[in-house]
């Protein structure tokens, strides 16, 4: 028999399987519970929602996220070569989902305007990962026009519009562009 701590994990892990590939809105209770293989009890012990399981699963999702991209750049010394492996950790996972798009995006794209807390926890990743790229734009020299904090913005739009371009292309072209304007701006 399962733990209580299995159970959880086990739905999380559909819930999340299923937002990623067939979306939130498309995505019933009843088809967790069944495809989880629990109890209908199980799940409302976990979760007292629909959006309380959303908010987990963004939650874990973005602790996982990070915990991947730390993996990838972590060994890199050198600030501009982290930054080109942020691009190319998104190219990674972009290319593994088959262009399948940023999950976080895609949730706030079917999320209502007033779920305040999933888009704050969209925000908190987002926000997160521009943080990062600022923190290792600090430890580059200056660039000739446009300031530290402008760099650091211009690398973020271009890692994200390149990660939502090639969900809808479905493929790595504008991605690969997006890492080549990176590493021309870093010089």
């Amino acid at each position: 028999m399962k733990s209580s701590a299995e159970i959880k994990t086990t739905i999380l892990e559909t819930a999340g399987r299923l937002f990623y590939s067939q979306g939130y809105n498309s995505t019933g209770i009843n088809q967790v519970i069944d495809e989880a293989g629990i109890a209908r009890a199980s799940l409302y012990n976990h979760f007292k929602s629909k959006s309380d399981l959303l908010y987990a699963y963004l939650e874990e999702l973005d602790e996982k996220w990070f915990d991947q991209l730390h993996v990838q750049i972590d060994k890199i010394k050198d600030p501009k070569e982290k930054i080109i492996g942020l691009f190319e950790f998104r190219l990674k996972r972009q290319a593994n989902s088959q262009y399948a798009g940023c999950p976080f995006i895609k949730v706030s794209a079917e999320v209502p305007a007033d779920d305040s807390k999933a888009f704050e926890l969209i925000n908190k990743n987002k926000m997160k990962f521009k943080q990062l790229i600022e923190q290792l734009v600090q430890d580059i020299p200056a660039h000739a026009q446009l300031s530290t904090a402008e760099l650091a913005d211009t690398l973020y739009m271009l890692i994200e519009g390149a990660t939502v371009t090639a969900a809808f292309q479905k493929n790595k072209s504008m991605m690969t562009a997006a890492k080549s304007i990176a590493a021309k701006l870093l010089g």
